[in-house]
């Protein structure tokens, strides 16, 4: 017969075990029937969650203490990009084709509202801006990509800029040609920087100057093809520990990559085939949340993924981010 002592210390143990046991990551969906959702950008100051739907060109915010969305409709044309500008709650930066705007979320008026910034890829008219992320300096790095037709774009159109409160009126070259650029990060010690060109399949990386905000030695750190991971390199984040997570459009899942071993860690399947960007939000950031897409499925595949075109939020996946960066401009709001 075993002592009631010895149950009491059995279930300690059991108890305590199952205590220190990792969690399954729980996904949650946040918002349904979007088409092409991307860019998602937390706040955490405004306790605020933005993102875009390019297709149907809107710009979206979710209130994380209440679950209210409100959105804005974009009349110029697909809307890509969207940032929050430093010190200024509720101004954001989106983009609407090769163009960037000032938007305060509040404002009346529809698109008399949006304040342009600046133009870029003037002469390439189908051209427009994709992903961008912020530095750490304040500074906004964003691509564009050419011309896309029933899913296939036009390789090599694209530039990859930087702008600041100084340069913005003539944004710097970084990266050229381009044909559909995406996902960016940069280590916590700013010596280098991530980036992806999707149609190469490839993560790539740079050294990083901050002060100056220049790129160089650029070389390939993580294949898809060479490692066996099915889709594309979209949207790109990094956790506090140095993690790269990278969506995989048309390969239903995110990834978690070690950069300093250039190795795949993780992955996790999403209930949509396309998935577009992710990044890292809630209070300590240990939500992830994905954006996805449903543009170009078949009936079938609609079917199929009935989930497509939603925003997930993640929960317990181990890993925790960092606050986002954002655009520094002085006197934005009087601009």
């Amino acid at each position: 017969m075993i002592s009631m002592n010895v149950c009491v210390l059995v279930l300690v143990i059991v108890i305590g075990i199952s205590a220190y046991q990792p969690q399954t990551p729980l996904i949650k969906n946040v918002f349904r029937d979007g088409t092409h959702l991307e860019g998602p950008h937390f706040a955490k100051d405004e306790s605020a969650l933005y993102w875009v739907d390019i297709t149907e060109q809107k710009a979206y915010r979710l209130d994380i203490d209440t679950g209210n969305i409100t959105s804005r409709y974009i009349e110029y044309g697909p809307v890509s990009l969207i940032v929050r500008v430093k010190d200024y709650p509720g101004l954001v930066v989106v983009s609407a084709r090769s163009e960037l705007y000032f938007l305060a979320w509040d404002a009346p008026g529809g698109d008399k509202a949006l304040r342009q910034l600046t133009a870029v890829d003037v002469g390439l008219p189908d051209n427009r801006v994709n992903d961008g992320k912020v530095d750490a300096s304040g500074r906004l790095w964003f691509g564009t990509m050419g011309n896309e037709v029933n899913g296939e774009i036009d390789k090599d159109q694209g530039t990859l800029y930087s702008i600041t409160q100084y340069n913005f009126m003539h944004p710097e070259e970084k990266v050229r040609p381009v044909s559909i650029s995406n996902g960016i990060a940069w280590t916590s010690d700013n010596k280098f920087m991530f980036y992806i060109d999707s149609p190469t399949r490839n993560i790539d990386v740079f050294d990083f100057d901050l002060v100056s905000g220049t790129i160089r030695n650029r070389r390939v750190l993580f294949s898809f093809q060479a490692n066996n991971v099915t889709g594309v390199p979209d949207g790109m984040t990094i956790d506090r520990d140095g993690n790269l997570w990278v969506a995989c459009y048309d390969g239903g899942k995110i990834i978690k990559v070690d950069p300093r071993a250039g190795k795949l860690m993780e992955h996790h399947r999403i209930p949509a085939s396309k998935v577009t960007s992710l990044t890292w939000g809630g209070y300590d950031y240990s939500t992830l949340y994905v954006t996805t897409s449903k543009r170009g499925l078949n009936p079938l595949q609609k079917t199929q993924e009935p989930e497509a075109g939603s925003l997930f939020a993640i929960e317990f996946t181990g890993s925790r981010g960092n606050p986002e960066n954002q655009l520094a401009f002085a006197n934005a709001d009087k601009y």
